[in-house]
C-alpha cells in the first residue's frame, strides 16, 4: 500500500461543489496548503454529474449572497457583468399564491438570479487563484482513517483517470461531498457510532430546461414563482432569467404529482397552473437543454452533532450534514453559514494550534444553524402526508395557508414573508403571537380570499434608488 504524504499543515476538503468551494476558501486563510479532492471532471462552466440539482432553478437568498460577498469581494459585480441580473426581490419577482398575486411593492434588499454552474464555476476561479488551494479532479474518496488519539487524518484516495491510489495525510478535513456522502459508513468502521438520519420526504419532483428568451417590453419582471403549499396546492413551478436572454424554467410537484418530460406533457403541466408565465415562456422561448428531471428532494438530516467521541480534526458541513428540499431554496445559504462558522471558529483556535478539538464544537454549532429551517421545511412536508400528517404540521401547513391568503392584501405581510424566505430574519417574525392574532382577525372579517383564479398582477412600481449594502 502506499505510504502517506508528509503533512505541512495541510487541510483536505472532500468534493469540489459549492460547499466544499466554500470551505476551501476558509480553510486557505488558516492552512498552507488545502487540497480539494473532486470525484467528478471540471468541466468548466458545463453540468458536473454529480450536482444533477444543477439542471434546476436554484435560489441564491440573500443572506447567502451577503457572505459570499464578504468571502469574495466584488462577486456580485463579477456576475452581474456576466448578465445575471441584481435586483428588488419583490419588484423582480412575479409571486403567485392561491388567494391572488403578491403586490410587487419593494421589500428594501436585493437578489442576484444565477445558474448554478456560472456560479460554481466564479467560485472555483477565485479560490484557486491565490495558489494555496489545488483542486484534483476525478479523484474519489475511498476511505478515512480517523485517529482516535486526536492526531492527523488520513485519506485514501483514487485518482481514477491513471487508476492510481495513494494516502494523504491531512491536519483537518472537511467533508462536502453533499447527498451521497459515504460519511456515516466511514465513522461506523472507526468504531464511531452515528445515528440513523432524519429523513421527512414531500415527495417532490422538478422537471426543468433552459431556455434562449429575448428580452421584451412587456415583461418587466425577471423571475415568476407558484410554491406548492401544503395540502391543496401540490403543483408549482418557477422560471428565472440566469443570463442575458437566458431563463431557467422548472415545473413543480408535491405528493407524487410528476411534471412530464415529453414536450406536449410539459407544456399542458403548465398550462394547467394559475401562474400562466410558465407556459409562455414553453411557447415563445428556445429549447437550449433537454427536459431533466429529479426527484432527490428528500430531506435528510446527519445527526453528527451527537456522535460520541467525534474526531477532533474532522467537520462536515452543507448537504453532507443535511439536505433540504431544493424547493425551499436555503441549502446553499446554510453551506455558507456554515463556512462562516468554520472560519471563526479555526480563528478561536488558533491562538493554541489545536484543531484536534474543533471538530465536536463545529457538529454541535451547525446542528444549531440547521434546526430552525428543519423544523419549518419539514413541517410543510409531512403536510403531504394526508389524513397521517401529525398535528404540529397540519397547524403549521393551516398557519401557512392563512399567512399566503394574507398575501395579495398586506404588502408588510408580503416583505415579512420574503425576508425570513431569504434568511434575513428569523421565522419568528412570521411567528408571532401579535401576527396569529392579526390573521385571526382578518379571517373573522371574511378578507381572506379562497383560493381560485388569481387576477393578473398590477406591473411593478418605479424602482428607488438601491443602497449599496451587501444584500
Amino acid at each position: 500500500m502506499a505510504q502517506p504524504t508528509a503533512s505541512a499543515r495541510r487541510a483536505v476538503v472532500l468534493g469540489g461543489g459549492f460547499a466544499g468551494l466554500l470551505a476551501a476558501r476558509v480553510l486557505a486563510g488558516h492552512f498552507g496548503e488545502v487540497v480539494v479532492l473532486e470525484s467528478d471532471a471540471l468541466p468548466g462552466d458545463g453540468h458536473r454529474r454529480g450536482v444533477p440539482q444543477a439542471h434546476h432553478p436554484h435560489a441564491l437568498l440573500a443572506r447567502g449572497a451577503q457572505l459570499l460577498e464578504l468571502l469574495f469581494p466584488g462577486l456580485r459585480d463579477e456576475l452581474r457583468a456576466r448578465g445575471c441580473p441584481v435586483a428588488d426581490f419583490t419588484q423582480a419577482t412575479r409571486l403567485c399564491f392561491p388567494a391572488g398575486w403578491a403586490p410587487r411593492a419593494p421589500c428594501g434588499f436585493d437578489v442576484q438570479l444565477v445558474g448554478r454552474t456560472t456560479l460554481d464555476h466564479a467560485l472555483l476561479r477565485r479560490v484557486t487563484a491565490a495558489g494555496t488551494v489545488v483542486v484534483r479532479a476525478r479523484h474519489r474518496v475511498d476511505g478515512l482513517f480517523l485517529d482516535r488519539a486526536g492526531g492527523p487524518v488520513t485519506v485514501a484516495v483514487n485518482a481514477t483517470s491513471v487508476h492510481r491510489k495513494e494516502l494523504i495525510t491531512a491536519d483537518f478535513v472537511v467533508d462536502a461531498t453533499g447527498r451521497g456522502t459515504r460519511l456515516p459508513h466511514w465513522l461506523n468502521q472507526a468504531g464511531l457510532h452515528c445515528p440513523s438520519p432524519l429523513v421527512v420526504d414531500g415527495h417532490v419532483t422538478y422537471t426543468s430546461r433552459t431556455y434562449a428568451l429575448a428580452a421584451s417590453p412587456g415583461r418587466d419582471w425577471l423571475a415568476s414563482y407558484q410554491p406548492t403549499l401544503a395540502p391543496h396546492s401540490p403543483r408549482g413551478g418557477v422560471a428565472a432569467r440566469i443570463g442575458p436572454d437566458r431563463w431557467l424554467l422548472g415545473l413543480i410537484g408535491a405528493a407524487g404529482r410528476t411534471p412530464p418530460t415529453d414536450e406536449q406533457g410539459f407544456l399542458a403541466y403548465a398550462a394547467g397552473l394559475p401562474n400562466p408565465d410558465f407556459a409562455a415562456i414553453i411557447s415563445e422561448a428556445v429549447p437550449l437543454t433537454p427536459l431533466h428531471r429529479t426527484r432527490a428532494t428528500a430531506n435528510r438530516w446527519h445527526r453528527y452533532h451527537r456522535v460520541s467521541h467525534w474526531p477532533g480534526r474532522l467537520v462536515a458541513l452543507g448537504d453532507s450534514v443535511c439536505a433540504f428540499n431544493p424547493v425551499y431554496g436555503q441549502g446553499l445559504t446554510i453551506a455558507a453559514l456554515q463556512s462562516e462558522l468554520l472560519d471563526s471558529l479555526l480563528s478561536a483556535y488558533a491562538h493554541d494550534g489545536r484543531p484536534d478539538r474543533l471538530g465536536p464544537r463545529f457538529q454541535r454549532e451547525a446542528a444549531r444553524l440547521v434546526r430552525g429551517p428543519w423544523l419549518l421545511n419539514t413541517s410543510a412536508d409531512r403536510g403531504w402526508q394526508g389524513p397521517g400528517t401529525p398535528l404540529p404540521s397540519r397547524l403549521a401547513c393551516a398557519y401557512l395557508n392563512a399567512l399566503a391568503g394574507r398575501f395579495p392584501y398586506d404588502e408588510d405581510l408580503v416583505t415579512r414573508y420574503a425576508r425570513t424566505m431569504h434568511m434575513l430574519d428569523s421565522p419568528r417574525r412570521l411567528f408571532s403571537p401579535p401576527l396569529a392574532a392579526r390573521l385571526l382577525l382578518a379571517s373573522l372579517d371574511g378578507r381572506s380570499r379562497s383560493p381560485g383564479a388569481p387576477a393578473a398582477p398590477a406591473p411593478a412600481p418605479p424602482r428607488h434608488p438601491p443602497s449599496r449594502s451587501p444584500s
